[in-house]
């Protein structure tokens, strides 16, 4: 029986990479995820959560967040965030960081400035311009219930935190965000348009007077970004409930007066004067407004008088210095001749006076 030949074991040496310099080099994973490709948003897993357990848009959340500035300075700690992903109710880079995180998960997060705090920083303890690192953990997160569905408590809580938010965005001079945020709390403070009227129930009171208040922000928010209109509504749903709402009576002045609607402008002026005579504000606005009424008075009455070919109409002071008007040439010259021929006439005596007869 011939003999099976025996495979010969054949050695493979290990293929080391070798570097620039000869040196063996292992290729290095890279922890950071940027998230923009920019380096100012940049996102590293310290302890992975549930998997597929991501919040999205319109979700509550609940976070515990740190942050810490480049010196290590530690700032902006929470240990129970709560927001609606959305809601422009925390900083953008929470916003975009969180729908990329599993329910559990810890990790590490960098901002720069323009997704943090920006140019007006977080006084005292953020200066401006600063990039922040924090420590993030996203405890838990739910659907956000539609407010209908909600007791009356848990709205006003609800709309009272997104209300709050936005007069924190407002007090920074960021009023588009601070208008959405009021915008989310009025759908939260809302309730039946039959509550609106004079028989409103007594539980109902609150969660109304705290819509008004949003609703009268807002006003003030988007009279700041120009949208004259939209902020003319927000103000005329004030004042259906509240006609002496001072805050919405001024700010509706202000707007028609911006409009150009002078006599309806000094009226809401003039109601909330009658309510608060001490207020300065509403003093230098109706002033504001009553000079600005004069000269386009003025000036269209200009308009007019060129318009139909008149004069300007001669001033007190016009008065006392009259303009001397150019003598027409016509009675010049016969003042002249009547003047000469007088002379003629009494120089030449009794001859010239029988040529004339």
């Amino acid at each position: 029986m011939p003999e099976i030949e025996q495979p010969q074991e054949v050695k493979v040496e290990k293929v080391e990479e070798v570097g620039v310099e000869g040196k063996t080099e292992e290729p290095e994973e890279d922890e950071w995820v940027d998230i923009l490709g920019t380096g100012d948003l940049k996102k590293k897993v310290i302890q992975a959560g549930t998997v597929d357990t991501r919040p999205s848009k319109g979700c509550t959340v609940v976070v515990k967040a740190s942050g810490q500035l480049e010196d290590g300075t530690a700032v902006d700690t929470h240990d129970q965030l709560t927001f609606t992903l959305g809601d422009s109710e925390v900083i953008l880079g929470l916003e975009m960081v969180l729908p990329l995180m599993d329910k559990g998960e810890i990790a590490e997060v960098y901002m720069g400035a323009r997704f943090a705090y920006g140019t007006p920083g977080l006084p005292p303890s953020i200066p401006s311009e600063s990039a922040i690192t924090y420590r993030i953990e996203l405890l838990d997160h739910a659907v956000e219930e539609c407010p209908d569905s909600m007791p009356l408590d848990q709205r006003m809580e609800i709309g009272n935190r997104k209300r709050e938010r936005g007069n924190w965005w407002f007090n920074r001079g960021e009023y588009s965000k601070a208008i959405q945020c009021y915008s989310a709390a009025v759908d939260f403070l809302d309730d039946a348009e039959a509550e609106y009227g004079e028989d409103v129930r007594p539980e109902v009171q609150p969660i109304l007077i705290e819509r008004l208040k949003a609703l009268n922000n807002m006003g003030a928010a988007q009279i700041k970004v120009e949208a004259y209109d939209v902020a003319l509504k927000s103000l005329d749903a004030v004042l259906r409930c509240q006609p002496g709402n001072v805050k919405a009576l001024f700010r509706k002045g202000k707007v028609l007066g911006i409009q150009g609607k002078m006599k309806e402008s000094i009226s809401y002026l003039k109601m909330a004067l009658e309510l608060e005579p001490e207020s300065r504000l509403v003093h230098q606005e109706l002033a504001k407004i009553r000079e600005k009424a004069r000269i386009e008075a003025e000036s269209e009455k200009s308009l007019y008088r060129r318009m139909l070919g008149l004069k300007k109409e001669i001033t007190h002071s016009d008065e006392r210095y009259p303009v001397i008007k150019s003598f027409p040439w016509k009675l010049w010259l016969l003042s002249f001749v009547t003047i000469a021929m007088g002379l003629v006439a009494y120089t030449k005596g009794p001859t010239i006076y029988k040529f004339f007869l």
